[in-house]
Parts: structure tokens; sequence; C-alpha cells
């Protein structure tokens, strides 16, 4: 995944197992669109809108699910889990929505590499869906939902590579329902600084463009042979991942 994941992953298709994200409570991608755990569900948010009947990529345009999951005040844990081995770096995100308004938004968690909350170092390809987790602490006061009922969303900025890639996940939840259980503290530092990109204001920012380098697709030894209406990007992409990662059906040699 390069410059690109943004562009790559959903290039893999379904032959792919990728990326990951909220599980628990079960998200809207699982619930109403359903998506498939082990690929679909787990693209970034480019290149989900091409799986979601017009929905686009961005969780809160999805299907509501009318089945609220309870929440608890106070603290609790949210589940995720990573495809394929590739429980990436970088600082996730937690938000209480207004489900009749995206901007009326509260942060209710934060922390770095939430992906390898429970396993520490990095997957590997092949592996068995890696599971994480995540504190979120919801206040009593100021909550944006209407009638109890909130969107609770996980962004997830996968950092390690330029430029980032963005997953987000929507849940539609009852606020007050059951127990908080205590909560050990993270195996990870959460993050101090508010997390960039669209996961940073309470507006529904659009994603950044993906810029492919002048030129850059003409350097390497591979290029893109898929169905991928940006074969410059893709050809980028195929040249930062092969021959460790190259897809016969996207990328060959030149």
């Amino acid at each position: 995944m390069k410059l690109t994941t943004v562009i790559a992953l959903a290039c893999l298709f379904a032959t792919a197992h990728p990326h990951g994200g909220m599980i628990e409570p079960k998200c809207r991608g699982l619930t109403t669109m359903k998506l498939n755990i082990d690929n679909t569900f787990g693209f970034p948010i480019n290149m989900r809108g091409d799986y979601t009947n017009g929905k686009g990529g961005k969780c809160f345009g999805f299907t509501p699910d009318t089945n609220l999951q309870p929440i608890p005040f106070g603290q609790s844990k949210i589940k995720m889990r990573a495809n394929d081995g590739a429980n990436h770096v970088g600082p996730c995100t937690a938000f209480l929505i207004d489900p009749t308004n995206q901007s009326n938004k509260i942060k209710v968690g934060e922390m770095n590499d939430c992906m390898r909350s429970l396993h520490p170092g990095p997957g590997n390809k092949g592996d068995a869906p890696i599971p994480a987790e995540m504190t979120i602490n919801v206040p009593k006061d100021n909550l944006p939902c209407k009638n109890g009922h909130c969107v609770l969303q996980f962004v997830w900025e996968a950092s390690h590579l330029a430029p980032h890639e963005f997953y987000d996940n929507c849940a539609d939840v009852k606020i007050g329902g059951g127990d908080a259980a205590p909560v050990s503290p993270p195996s990870t530092n959460p993050i101090s600084a508010p997390v960039s990109g669209p996961a940073a204001g309470p507006s529904s920012a659009p994603l950044p463009g993906l810029v492919t380098p002048p030129g850059s697709e003409n350097k390497g030894g591979y290029e893109y042979v898929g169905s991928h209406p940006d074969k410059a990007s893709m050809t980028v992409w195929c040249n930062q991942n092969c021959p460790a990662f190259c897809p016969g059906d996207i990328c060959k040699k030149k």
C-alpha cells in the first residue's frame, strides 16, 4: 500500500483481504451495507465507494441501522480487526455524531497505533485477522445525539505511507445502555495532539487528493495492467510494491 493505498487496496479486489476497521459495535458497513468482512469492509474510504451502491465511501452516508447497539456512559472499549496482517501504525480517533447533522460531533477517544494495541508488532501477509481495541469515554452532558441515538464513528489514519490512508466505520448506537466496565491502561500511549486530516475537525472535509509526482509513473520496472481509471497513480503503486507484493492481474514487468 503506497501513495496510494487509498488507491491501491481497492484494486486488490475480492482476491485480497484488505485492511480492516471497527467490528464492535458492529458498523453500518457490515450490518446494512453487507460488505464482506474479509475484504470490502476494510477498504480505505476513497475506494470503498465502488462497493456501496451509490452511497459513497464515507461511512456516515451508509444506510443507518435501526437496531441501535447500546454503549454505556463513561469508559468502555470498542473492538477492531486488521485483515491480512495489515495492522498499520497511525492514530485512531472516535467521535459521537448527530445522526441528522454530521458537523455536530464530539471526540470520545483517541489512541496512537490503536491497530497494534493487542499485537504490538507488524503483522505479515496471510496472517489471520489481528484483533485490536481502543478505549472511548462517553460524557453524560452535551451529547450530539437525537433521542439517545448517536453515530459512533471510528477513524483510522494509517501513517506508514505518504500520503496517509484513511479508513472509517460508523455504528448506530444508543447511549446509556449497559454498564461501563473497568478499563485497564492502554498498551500504547494516547496521542496528545489532534489527529490531522479528516478526523481532526468537526466538519466532514473531503480527504486529501491523491497526487502523482510528475514523471513518477514512468520510473521503475513495473506497469499497471488493471482497470482502475487512474493508471498513472496505480503504476506508481506497482513500482512501490513490486516485486514483494505484485498481484499478476494488477501489475506486470515492462
